[in-house]
């Protein structure tokens, strides 16, 4: 990271501003509104009776919003902070001249130090400013979380102003407490089938809006070694789809701090199940099934209020087990880029995380509000807030997770393969996928889009279908989403030699250029056509397509191992040029298994096979030895799955050919 100039303001100038991301935040305290911390029964007591306070909300964990009336603010805050309550409380912010952005503060700094910087400089510049270490983060080299304490006499924000001014300080940024909505709103039903997995003509629909899923399973159901996470608010862990040997990997409940992630009715968590059953839902010839249905599902829920170390914990958590990590939330239109911290661990998962070691492939939803993901020169923007109602943004608006630039950023298209009316934009979209259709400011206004089949909660908490584990309801980009990170999870079971970006990559090379021409019908902008590097601010590169996905990583599968695809019926042709030499072949097979080779007169070429991985001649489930260039080997019944062929010269070379049927 370039060194950042110095500066150095006047002890009342350090409250004006705060770093995020490497970006500078001008902010104004806001006038009705500040957080306090809790610590008892006792203080909420104490907090909610003091004179002007109008109502106490929760934020998070042991941190609250109060609303106070105008004028009354500050004696509110300073009566908290008296010696009888002991409490601590700062202002809430929001960036200037932005009226519907707001910042929440903790009582923590993420500082990161600089290489240079000596573990005695370090240990005297915290001391100095005040506060202690609660933590460091491992993988973060120098970045410590820590406390500020009464003796540094500033709010955390004044404290790491002054910190980031020092030559041996990296950056020194506010814990702010993040807020988030899902993606989704309720529609009525339309059909009780999975047009997004395999669609065809009819009402609102057309035959090419999918993603090609059954060509895709042709290749690749999802292997089970493969991840997804879904992190979101509650999983219904009793739907059958989310049953079967080894479905459930890795469980964890950020809410109550256990590793049972169901939904309560009284949090209306009724958002995770079914995005997670667009992904990953099971099999089992009954009910719906999700893109990648033979994969493992990691459920992760969390309180859609999380600071920045908070995020932190969860993200790393997640890495070290997912492949891929589904996003179904975010903010609304406002100024909220990531903190240093996250844009750090995004970039430290995207490149080398997950069980693999070769990246976590991060798919994060746009939003629902038909907005920009990045216009740093907005000056008003309407969207609808799903409690109270239409409201105006004013300033800059910026979506740090979509923009980060490791993330696959995923919009939505329609059942007619055309733009979602709420599909929020902009050159940060990498794909889209098929969900359903709203408009994003008049929730009476009709416009056409079927929704999508997935799981529902019919046991624990909330669902959209009464008394149904299944629905037709669903959409925005929280559906989107996780069809995108099931086919993420497609490709790399597929092949798991790739890399995240890898896996970015051919979602970009393989996706369907759908077109959309007409204007916006909110704000009369185009969008739906492409540039020269083919890409658009509503599609990204295109609609994902799941069979051509699956089949270029196969290819780059190939090219990394030697190893061709083969199918039942085919014939293939090749040459063994010395003692030695071997060529392998890879076949899918559901019953039994007859290879016949023939080989040049007078060589000597033999077969193995096994199943699941290239066979050697040590390690094998059949083999064909015959001192001849001919050899046929069969094999039945067996177990289904993948088997691979070698044919090996043992003696001499030549040509030879491979023929393949079953018995």
């Amino acid at each position: 990271m370039t060194k950042k100039p110095k500066p150095t303001p006047k002890r009342k100038d350090l409250g004006s501003y705060l770093w995020r991301g490497g970006k500078r935040i001008d902010i104004e305290k806001e006038e009705d509104v500040f957080t306090a911390k809790v610590e008892s029964e006792a203080e909420l007591n104490s907090l909610c009776s003091l004179p002007g306070v109008k109502e106490v909300r929760p934020l998070q964990a042991k941190q609250y919003r109060v609303y106070v009336e105008k004028g009354r603010r500050d004696k509110a805050m300073a009566d908290y902070r008296s010696k009888d309550i002991s409490g601590i409380a700062h202002h809430a912010y929001r960036p200037q001249d932005a009226a519907n952005t707001r910042y929440y503060l903790t009582d923590q700094i993420v500082v990161k130090f600089r290489p240079e910087a000596s573990k005695e400089s370090m240990e005297s510049i915290l001391s100095e400013a005040g506060v202690r270490v609660l933590k460091e983060y491992p993988g973060e080299e120098r970045t410590v979380l820590v406390q500020v304490m009464k003796e540094a006499d500033m709010n955390p924000i004044k404290v790491a102003n002054k910190l980031a001014m020092l030559d041996d300080v990296e950056y020194a940024e506010p814990n702010l407490v993040n807020r988030f909505q899902t993606f989704y709103r309720p529609r009525d039903s339309l059909f009780e089938r999975q047009w997004h997995l395999s669609s065809w003509d009819g009402l609102e629909l057309s035959p090419d809006a999918d993603v090609s899923a059954p060509e895709a399973w042709d290749i690749e159901r999802g292997k089970r070694e493969i991840v997804v996470a879904v992190v979101d608010d509650g999983f219904d862990l009793d739907h059958p789809d989310f049953m079967g040997e080894g479905k459930v990997v890795f469980p964890k409940d950020y809410v109550d701090g256990d590793s049972s992630p169901f939904p309560t009715s009284e949090m209306e968590d009724y958002h995770g199940t079914p995005c997670a059953g667009v992904a990953i839902a099971e099999e089992n010839g009954s009910g719906v099934v999700g893109i990648a249905p033979g994969c493992a599902f990691m459920p992760v829920r969390f309180p859609f209020s999380a600071d920045d170390n908070f995020l932190w914990e969860i993200f790393d958590f997640v890495g070290k087990h997912a492949d891929v990590i589904s996003c179904s939330w975010g903010p609304p239109p406002a100024y909220a880029p990531l903190s240093q911290l996250l844009i750090d661990k995004f970039t430290e998962l995207t490149t080398s995380g997950g069980p693999r070691k070769k990246g976590c492939v991060i798919v994060f939803a746009t939003g629902n509000y038909n907005s920009p993901l990045n216009d740093p020169d907005n000056v008003s923007f309407r969207w609808l807030h799903p409690v109270y109602g239409l409201i105006d943004t004013y300033g800059p608006i910026f979506n740090g997770n979509t923009c980060h630039p490791g993330v696959i950023a995923v919009s939505s298209s329609t059942s007619q393969n055309r733009k979602a009316a709420y599909s929020n934009w902009g050159p940060e979209v990498w794909v889209c996928a098929p969900s359903n259709n709203f408009h994003p400011i008049d929730d009476q206004m009709r416009v056409p889009g079927q929704g999508v089949w997935t799981t529902d909660n019919e046991r624990h908490g909330l669902g959209f279908s009464e008394r149904s584990q299944f629905t037709g309801d669903f959409g925005g980009t929280s559906s989107a989403a996780p069809l995108v990170a099931g086919i993420c999870a497609l490709i790399l079971s597929a092949n798991n030699n790739l890399t995240a970006a890898q896996v970015k990559e051919i979602l970009k090379e393989t996706a369907d250029k759908i077109v959309d021409d007409r204007p916006d019908i909110v704000l009369g902008k185009l969008g739906g056509t492409y540039d020269a590097t083919g890409r658009c601010n509503w599609f990204g590169f295109g609609k994902v397509n799941a069979a051509r996905a699956v089949r270029r990583a196969k290819e780059l599968l190939g090219e990394q191992t030697g190893i061709s695809e083969m199918s039942i019926g085919a014939e293939v042709t090749g040459r063994l040029d010395k003692s030695g030499d071997a060529k392998v072949f890879k076949v899918k097979v559901g019953d039994g298994l007859n290879v016949m080779l023939q080989g040049a007169k007078g060589q000597d070429f033999d077969i193995f096979i096994r199943k699941d991985a290239p066979p050697t001649t040590k390690e094998y489930d059949a083999q064909g030895i015959a001192a001849s260039p001919n050899e046929n080997v069969s094999l039945g019944p067996v177990q289904p799955g993948d088997y691979y062929i070698m044919v090996r010269s043992y003696r001499g070379s030549g040509d030879f050919s491979l023929k393949l049927k079953l018995t």
